[in-house]
């Protein structure tokens, strides 16, 4: 009776043998086929991070870089040059709301405080090419790298008032030539 038991033993010692080898193998292929599922998720992620970086590139090429590009070529005499002096005092980007700013060296938006019904309000500059011309004008130090508006950086609404010595009345002109 022993010896049944004994071969039963082995029999069930043999048995769990071969379950535990069957799940082993299991174990393996699954292991297998999650470093396949992650390396397949890695591979995705990137190719996901790499398109939103692009996006992410081409929307603030559009809503950044070009309009202050523009408005840089407006403003400065040989923008590709002066821009790099420019960016040393001031520098663009979207604020929280998604609206171009000019900002000054701390990151803190470029302020202009005006007078509304009497009263000094102070709200950050628009990047329209007015305003940004009258901040820089009246910054002082850069103005060897900006444009007279006479020059063309101020065309449109918003130039400046032309100052008393450009009232002139014309004086008459004296007649050339036979007959007059």
């Amino acid at each position: 009776m022993n010896e049944d038991k004994d071969v039963s033993q082995n029999e069930e010692i043999e048995s769990l043998r071969n379950k535990n080898k069957e799940l082993l193998g299991k174990l393996r292929v699954a292991k297998d086929r999650i470093t396949e599922l992650e390396a397949t998720i890695e591979q995705s992620s990137n190719s996901a991070v790499g398109e939103m970086d692009k996006i992410k590139n081409e929307l603030l090429d559009f809503k950044v870089n070009k309009p202050v590009e523009a408005l840089l070529d407006s403003l400065l005499v040989a923008p590709k040059y002066s821009g790099q002096e420019l960016a040393e005092h001031f520098t663009f980007g979207l604020n929280e709301e998604g609206v171009l700013e000019m900002r000054d060296v701390e990151g803190q938006p470029v302020m202009v405080t005006e007078k509304v019904d009497g009263k000094e309000v102070s709200r950050p500059i628009k990047c329209e090419k007015a305003e940004v011309y009258r901040h820089l004008a009246a910054y002082g130090k850069l103005n060897h790298i900006i444009r007279a508006w006479a020059n063309g950086g101020g065309a449109g609404h918003g130039q400046p008032q032309p100052s008393k010595s450009d009232d002139r009345t014309e004086a008459p002109k004296p007649a050339f030539g036979l007959g007059r």
